[in-house]
């Protein structure tokens, strides 16, 4: 079989994620030291405000990094969406050395978090491409993890180092949490509405399948598969592999499975419209091919 019986939905699974900003220089709003944040009264309970040196700020703007509380379902989104349009408001705006970092809940078993790693690494570069931009990963703060070899080699050095696209420091410790890093500074609903499914649908696929995937993909010279767009750059074509994988677009899935979609998150009765965040994410991927 191909899934257990786990049945483990993305809404069971917590996320939280970090906005790294630079404020208006004459902003009042109290910001904390680094992983010692301080409460923002403008915001929704519990994000709070803290500081980032590696964030740079042009003259007049000064660093701040916000942080969300511990969110779950679509809730969870709406209040990431509420403390956004506030952040902007209060002239907040990210440049390019600002990051964005999603943190979830893990409760997997070793088999659970082989395939988790494996399934990254196996995307590794559609998530790369999502971020429109080839700097998160060439930088130092979020390196690579398929350059490792094998999912062991790339455990052993993301809970050494969390310094990469996947951050297993926190687990490592006994903290039952994994980091994503991947992703550049944004203020951007949609991207970050994209960006939180797709973690955690890879997290829901991970918990929920029996085999693990493969850590090089490679089609056979000559053949075609279903995500191959006439002109598509590797990023582009990787990325709606991604899409398909996770059933944001139909066609890999048959039978039971048909029209799962992994990092829904409940919206009712229709559930949520990935239209918009598939658009914006593969606008992104094609930025990111025409990149030097």
């Amino acid at each position: 079989m191909l899934f257990g019986d786990t049945n483990l939905h993305a809404n069971d699974i917590a996320f939280g994620i970090e906005i790294e900003t630079h404020m208006p220089g004459n902003d009042r709003t109290p910001i904390g030291g680094y992983h010692n944040g301080l409460p923002v009264s403008w915001l929704p309970a519990g994000w709070k405000a803290e500081r980032d040196g590696s964030i740079r700020t042009p003259a007049g703007r000064k660093p701040c990094e916000f942080v969300s509380p511990v969110l779950r379902g679509r809730e969870g989104l709406e209040n990431v969406g509420t403390a956004v349009d506030a952040i902007k408001e209060r002239g907040a705006r990210v440049n390019e050395s600002c990051g964005l970092h999603i943190t979830i809940s893990w409760n997997g078993d070793a088999a659970a978090l082989a395939r988790l790693i494996s399934l990254i690494a196996n995307h590794e570069k559609a998530i790369y491409a999502s971020t429109g931009t080839r700097r998160r990963e060439r930088n130092q703060w979020a390196k690579q993890i398929k350059t490792y070899g094998n999912k062991d080699a790339a455990k052993t050095r993301c809970e050494r180092d969390r310094y990469h696209l996947l951050n297993l420091t926190h687990l490592a410790r006994g903290r039952q949490r994994i980091e994503i890093r991947a992703f550049a500074g944004t203020l951007n609903k949609t991207k970050l509405i994209g960006y939180i499914q797709m973690i955690l649908g890879l997290a829901e696929l991970a918990l929920n399948q029996k085999r693990c995937a493969g850590w090089d993909y490679a089609k056979k010279p000559g053949t075609k598969s279903c995500w191959d767009r006439p002109d598509a750059g590797h990023g582009e074509t990787e990325l709606n592999r991604l899409f398909y994988r996770l059933g944001w677009t139909k066609g890999w899935y048959k039978g039971d499975l048909r029209n799962k979609r992994f990092g829904e998150l409940t919206a009712g009765e229709n559930g949520c419209d990935f239209r918009p965040v598939k658009k914006k994410l593969l606008d992104l991927a094609r930025k990111y091919d025409q990149a030097i």
